[in-house]
This record gives structure tokens, C-alpha cells and sequence, in this order.
């Protein structure tokens, strides 16, 4: 008997050693990219509650909603986009979360934009790649998401969730005509997003 309860506290003296050390890796790999990606960072790519504070783009949609043309663009800047997305996210944050900072990576046709959130005293960076086809249309689409340097879509359902929320904005936008115009296409450039808009 006593061998057989011996047994059973070193299966689970190994157990718990293993889970230590699977945490212990986690935590260290994650600093390591954190700290390697921070000090990466482009400041004209990085946004916070001050830049959104600062940014003023009225103009910029006013123009693109008012013109006469039958086909108009609207040309958004990293920091201008960056702006939007900040502050959609930060309404959705609760009482114990918030949004610390933001950054994106932009290229042709993909975009990567990380988020860095904070949960009572723990804050991590998650990232998501928005990106879009080279056709003409409305329609963006996120790939992947992930935490820090780990990816954790096909652990989530998360991917179906946005998406669904994406295409549903869209929709929404162009059906209640929110910006005066009907949203034909969007493309995702190296340093900016233009929506090419048609009067209904």
C-alpha cells in the first residue's frame, strides 16, 4: 500500500515538475520576444490614447463623403487607421482590462496589428493579420492570431468571430451609408489604407 501511494506521489511530483517547466518556457520565451520586438518598434507605426487624442481625420472623411465625383478614394495613414482600431478595441475593454497600446506592420496586401492589453497586472501583446485579396473588393479577412510569439488560432474560434464582425461592419456601413458612399473596394498599401467609395 505504501509503495502504491508512493507511486502515485511521484506520478504527480513528475506531473507538476513538467507543467513548471512548460510555464517556466512559456514565460521566458515570451519576455525574450517582447523584448526583442519593443525594441524594433517604428514610433510612426506605435498608437496610444495620446495619438488618438491628437489625430484628426474629419476633413479627410468630410471630403471623401461630400464630393461630387461619382468615384472618390479615401486614403487613411498607418496612425489615422491605427486611431480607429484603438478605439473600437478600448470600448469593448471591462472594468479589469484595458488597451495600453497598439502597433502595426504594414504591407501590401496584409497588415499585422498587435495590441497590447492589460488584465488587472499582466499585459501581453496579441497580434492578428488582417489582410486582403488582390481582387476588388470590400472585403478584409484576418488569418491568424496570436499571443506574444505563440499562435493560438486553431486553439480559439476567435478567426470565425472576427471575420463574421468584419463582414457585418461592412455591410452595415455600406447599407446605412455611414460615410455617404458605397464602399467598392479596399486595399491594404505599405503605409496606408484607401477605400474607394461610389455615391449611391
Amino acid at each position: 500500500m505504501k509503495k502504491f501511494f508512493f507511486s502515485i506521489l511521484i506520478f504527480f511530483g513528475v506531473i507538476f515538475l513538467i507543467v513548471a517547466i512548460f510555464i517556466g518556457y512559456i514565460f521566458l520565451r515570451y519576455q525574450r520576444w517582447e523584448k526583442e520586438f519593443e525594441s524594433n518598434m517604428k514610433s510612426e507605426y506605435l498608437i496610444n490614447m495620446e495619438d488618438v487624442k491628437k489625430i484628426d481625420f474629419v476633413k479627410k472623411i468630410s471630403t471623401f463623403a461630400l464630393s461630387m465625383s461619382d468615384t472618390q478614394f479615401l486614403e487613411l495613414e498607418v496612425k489615422e487607421v491605427g486611431s480607429i482600431f484603438f478605439t473600437v478595441l478600448d470600448s469593448y475593454m471591462g472594468d479589469s482590462t484595458s488597451l495600453e497600446r497598439m502597433y502595426i506592420e504594414p504591407k501590401d496586401s496584409q497588415w499585422i496589428v498587435y495590441s497590447k492589453i492589460r488584465y488587472e497586472d499582466i499585459s501581453v501583446w496579441i497580434s492578428v493579420d488582417l489582410n486582403k485579396d488582390n481582387i476588388q473588393s470590400a472585403q478584409v479577412y484576418v488569418k491568424n492570431i496570436s499571443i506574444g510569439p505563440f499562435p493560438v488560432s486553431e486553439y480559439t474560434n476567435w478567426i470565425e468571430m472576427i471575420n463574421k464582425g468584419i463582414a457585418e461592419s461592412i455591410v452595415t456601413l455600406n447599407e446605412n451609408g455611414l460615410v455617404g458612399r458605397y464602399i467598392e473596394n479596399i486595399e491594404l498599401l505599405e503605409d496606408s489604407i484607401v477605400l474607394k467609395g461610389s455615391r449611391y
